[in-house]
């Protein structure tokens, strides 16, 4: 495979890669954002939706179960679309239940992102939190004894991925990855960063959304990147990206959850180690895209990424109904990951998602409301 060199600000020359495979469960910000570097991708994901088809060179969708991939399915999709093991591989979400499938993948192919053991080891509970306390960053009390529990306890799994394991304390027997809690109230955070196993880079800093309904109160529906966040708790999450990459060796992009105590203190959560939701966010203030960052940090260089000129937010809309997704529905510019032709999506499953920014949160944060107001009377009717 041919490269294409690249040249930064007068830096030693890097290279990107002329193609990538990407496999994410949803694949469509790491897609468009390879396509500001002039990087053709091989898409594969759960959805393939309108703007995955649009940006990739190609794209399939394959069924899943849980967001979990099936490895059968998986792996004669990857010999489809890139046969040619040269192409590199980059992955988002949908590997945090599956670190084993990827150390597969990545037996005969480049994994421009974290290694698979250290993608297992931040999915292992009990390993992660014991290196907190080693590294004396702060976190939620946690134990892995459910008769320790109680309301104030939550249940939690290592490999989940967007609040979809966790629950209310019960009587349950705990799984093998899960572990117990202390409830927190107020809103969750998280850090987006660039790392290259030694330094580490703070791209943005956003407060998250989850869906608060009963069937599932913590899945993660959304983000905006206004925080309010203190200056000394920016400090301090900083301090602990750059202790946990130290540590680590954590490469490319990431992210870090966390929350604040009754008292202010910051309180690490979780990391993911790969490319998160919240890239969405600052994707524009990268010339050359995120994607090209992630890529270049993992070979060691630290990009400048410029800070977000306007506030953004996005929202998960899910159906509340089956949906077939028609010719004749007429999205509005701001919908993404819009569904193609004749998609059946069943209700609580994913419709779409809807952006805005502007100069100020509370701007921005009503015309989420007017735009997801406006779906519910046009797209969700028409398609119902």
């Amino acid at each position: 495979m041919s490269e294409r060199p690249v040249f930064d600000e007068g830096r030693p020359r890097l290279d990107l890669p002329d193609v990538l495979l990407i496999i994410s469960c949803s694949a469509r910000m790491l897609v468009e954002s390879a396509k500001k570097a002039q990087i053709n991708t091989l898409a594969i994901d759960h959805y393939a939706d309108r703007e995955t088809r649009e940006a990739a060179t190609e794209a399939m969708a394959l069924g899943h179960a849980s967001g979990r991939f099936d490895e059968t399915q998986l792996v004669a999709a990857i010999d489809h679309l890139a046969r040619d093991d040269q192409i590199p591989m980059i992955y988002g979400s949908g590997f945090d239940p599956q670190p084993d499938l990827l150390q597969k993948l990545s037996k005969n192919r480049e994994i421009i992102g974290n290694p698979p053991p250290l993608l297992r080891f931040f999915k292992d509970p009990r390993r992660f939190f014991h290196l907190l306390q080693q590294l004396k960053i702060p976190f939620p009390a946690t134990r892995f004894d459910l008769a320790l529990g109680g309301d104030d306890w939550l249940v939690k799994s290592g490999c989940s991925e967007g609040g979809k394991g966790v629950r209310f304390c019960a009587d349950k027997p705990l799984g093998p990855l899960e572990y117990l809690q202390q409830r927190l109230s107020g809103p969750a955070y998280s850090a987006l960063f660039l790392a290259n196993g030694r330094e580490a880079r703070i791209i943005g800093f956003n407060t998250l959304w989850n869906q608060g309904d009963l069937e599932r109160p913590f899945l993660f529906v959304g983000a905006i990147h206004a925080s309010g966040l203190k200056g000394h708790q920016r400090q301090a999450i900083t301090r602990s990206i750059r202790c946990l990459v130290q540590a680590t060796g954590l490469r490319g992009m990431n992210s870090l959850d966390f929350m604040l105590s009754p008292q202010g203190e910051v309180l690490v959560m979780e990391v993911n180690p790969r490319p998160s939701a919240s890239m969405a966010l600052y994707d524009d203030d990268a010339p050359e895209g995120l994607v090209a960052a992630h890529i270049r940090a993992c070979r060691g260089h630290l990009s400048p990424i410029g800070s977000p000129s306007k506030i953004r937010a996005f929202r998960v809309i899910t159906a509340r109904q089956n949906i077939v997704a028609k010719a004749s529905d007429k999205w509005p510019s701001w919908c993404q990951d819009r569904p193609v032709d004749d998609t059946v999506i069943d209700p609580d499953q994913p419709l779409c998602t809807i952006r805005a920014e502007g100069s100020d949160e509370a701007e921005v944060l009503a015309l989420l409301d007017e735009r997801s107001a406006l779906l519910e009377r046009t797209i969700v009717p028409a398609s119902a």
